[in-house]
């Protein structure tokens, strides 16, 4: 039973991670508005930033629910929530942790509780199949999207 509290503590503050990163707005890049250091009129203005909406949970692969079997836990659940937050439901019980996305494939799982200390994990998905590698031991968990 410890085990499988400690493969839990470890899985949720990695998928937590993922999560708030990808759910966070972009600072748009800021505008020169200085003044010109000349008397003259300026004959051409330099257009403002490109501005793009804000990343968002469509842009996020990993918000869902995700089924699967580990090694310890047995049968788990995985849900990547938008807002950044993760829950992983075993047989023991439903776990909530945040999660913070470091690059397109890499996310840190954060245990609200403490117990344990963020895990990096890095991940790939493939059409409905999610593979998670925790960088801390190698081990691998393999996910497929639920409906």
């Amino acid at each position: 039973m410890k085990n499988k509290q400690v493969r839990l503590a470890t899985l949720l503050p990695i998928l937590g991670i993922v999560l708030a990163a990808c759910s966070a707005a972009a600072t748009p890049a800021p505008i020169n508005t200085s003044a010109p250091s000349n008397t003259l009129a300026p004959t051409n203005t330099v257009a403002p930033a490109e501005t793009s909406a804000p990343d968002n949970a469509s842009s996020n692969s990993l918000v869902g629910k995700w089924e699967g079997t580990d090694a310890e836990l047995g049968a788990v659940t995985i849900e990547f929530k938008s807002d950044g937050v993760y829950e992983i439901t075993a047989s023991s019980g439903t776990f909530p942790a945040t999660y913070e996305m470091v690059d397109d494939d890499t996310f840190i799982l954060i245990d609200p509780s403490g117990l344990s200390e963020p895990s990096t994990v890095d991940f790939v998905r493939s059409g409905d199949t999610l593979t998670m590698t925790m960088t801390m031991d190698g081990s691998t968990l393999e996910l497929q999207k639920m409906p």
